[in-house]
């Protein structure tokens, strides 16, 4: 075997291991999956807390998707006992951004080589990369003390934003991420109270 077909080998199966490391690494579901964060003022009782009303913060790109935000805001409070009202003692600002992640799509096609007189040989391959622009919406929810003005709460959802989304699926997904946003929420909701 010569030392010209020993590199040939080497760079191929090297190409075919990093082509497969990468495509484990970047191809995970959970890489695009909605995300939340949240943090809250651990001196605060938020027991006390019985009306909402929401104040401007940064729209969201329509006023439809705006107003789906702050119909599950508002669902995830009153279940926990809060009722809206125009002079509230919490006030709920929402804020939203659409950004883009790069994501790279990575395919390998190959053959394994074969024994042969001087070893292992004949092993061919190829990859290719395709990277796209994904876009990511992330809406942000503060809760404001209505008397004291201070910060009490903060969360954080993040989601991949669907291609032409159907009204309904838009609402479904928006009720699904303020949903597992107020998971971690100081007030359970009234009914898991029991």
């Amino acid at each position: 075997m010569t030392m010209l077909s020993t590199t040939r080998r080497t760079s191929t199966n090297a190409a075919l291991l990093f082509g497969a490391l990468a495509w484990v690494l970047v191809a995970t579901p959970s890489a695009f999956a909605q995300t939340v964060k949240t943090d809250f003022d651990k001196k605060t009782d938020f027991a006390k807390y019985k009306s909402f009303a929401f104040r401007k913060g940064t729209d969201a790109p329509t006023p439809f998707a705006q107003q789906r935000i702050e119909g599950a805001v508002a669902t995830q409070l009153k279940t926990r006992g809060m009722t809206p009202a125009e002079s509230a003692d919490l006030l709920a600002y929402t804020h939203t951004q659409i950004s883009s992640e790069k994501r790279m799509d990575v395919s390998s096609f190959g053959y394994g080589g074969y024994a042969g007189w001087g070893g292992w040989g004949g092993a061919y391959g190829t990859s290719s990369v395709t990277v796209s622009n994904i876009p990511v919406g992330t809406v942000v929810v503060d809760l404001v003390d209505g008397a004291s003005n201070a910060l009490v709460w903060r969360g954080i959802a993040s989601d991949t934003l669907l291609t032409n989304p159907t009204p309904e699926k838009s609402e479904k997904r928006i009720n699904k991420a303020m949903e597992k946003l107020f998971r971690g929420f100081p007030v359970p909701p009234v009914e898991s109270k029991k």
